[in-house]
């Protein structure tokens, strides 16, 4: 199960690429394209917690971390002292 839940994951991502970077770009009207950004969010927003919930509380926490402000901007910090 810890498998799919990975793979749901970073299958989550995916649609976001598309919104940002195909959709824009397709012959369609916008109603079209506003049609299919919302049915691609929604996806990806799906396939993300069902991940969680396949995975469980302690990989959450554990990434939840990861994206943490004070953990990102100690990291950028760290990073420009190099």
């Amino acid at each position: 199960m810890q498998k799919v839940g990975l793979f749901l994951f970073i299958v989550s991502f995916l649609p976001w690429l598309a919104i940002f970077f195909v959709v824009p770009f397709l012959p369609l009207s916008i109603a079209l394209k506003t049609t299919i950004d919302v049915v691609l969010a929604v996806g990806a927003e799906i396939c993300f917690w069902l991940s969680v919930v396949l995975l469980g509380k302690e990989v959450v926490t554990k990434y939840r971390r990861y994206f943490h402000p004070r953990y990102l901007w100690q990291k950028i910090r760290n990073f420009h002292r190099r």
